[in-house]
């Protein structure tokens, strides 16, 4: 039961004391706005406003803490010219070193620089004969390693000058024909040429070991595979 220290009763007690003749709904107005404006007694909403407030306050921690890991990941990103530029390219390993030298073998004296492996090999050698001014240029495609050791390095000559009739088949190297030179590696390099005859053309590196082999399997050591003048490199 209500009394009159409760201040609800005595807001209302005070417009009822009122002037009776006063507008009932004036005073009704009245009232209700003192009691708007009047202190109330504490209730239960301000519990839960501050469990409210915790979880909102999680929540912005935990929403402070991704930004925070999102902008030290970035730090960490490649740079890479800006948003929307071109990745990073690993370049690619250069090929490997078969053979590069100056040297002479036989009257034909050659600058020979190729890499790569089997048939996968690139690289040209620039020969001239000793007995004439001819030039010519082999294109190297190809090269292998006997079971010998020798290391045969081949391929087809793209541009001649040199005499295809000379007696001589070291100073024959028309166009279009194929040609090897075989190293016998050592202390002491030694070397021969193998050139393809008219009468068995070749087109390709495959043909021209098959017609090398034609011939007969060369030793180290054979005659022919004379001490080269000058010096070669080989690759590993």
């Amino acid at each position: 039961m209500t009394t009159d220290r409760d201040p609800r009763t005595r807001i209302v007690l005070s417009w009822l004391r009122e002037e009776a003749h006063e507008n009932p709904e004036r005073m009704l107005l009245r009232a209700l706005d003192e009691v708007d404006a009047t202190p109330q007694r504490r209730s239960w909403w301000p519990a839960w406003r501050s469990d409210s407030m915790n979880i909102y306050a999680k929540l912005i921690v935990a929403a402070a803490a991704v930004l925070a890991v999102a902008v030290i990941g970035y730090q960490f990103l490649p740079r890479s010219g800006g948003v929307g530029g071109e990745p990073t390219v690993t370049p690619s390993p250069s090929p490997s070193l078969l053979a590069r030298g100056s040297f002479s073998a036989h009257g034909i004296d050659a600058e020979l620089d190729a890499t790569g492996s089997g048939a996968d090999v690139a690289g040209s050698m620039s020969l001239s004969a000793s007995a004439s001014s001819g030039n010519a240029t082999v294109d190297v495609e190809c090269a292998r390693t006997t079971a010998d050791g020798l290391i045969e390095i081949g391929g087809l000559v793209t541009d001649s000058t040199i005499d295809p009739n000379a007696n001589d088949w070291s100073e024959g190297f028309p166009k279009g024909r194929g040609v090897i030179i075989i190293f016998e590696p050592g202390t002491v390099v030694k070397g021969v040429w193998w050139v393809s005859s008219a009468d068995q053309p070749v087109a390709s590196c495959a043909e021209m070991f098959e017609s090398l082999d034609s011939g007969g399997e060369i030793k180290p050591g054979e005659p022919g595979l004379n001490p080269i003048r000058g010096t070669v490199e080989f690759g590993p």
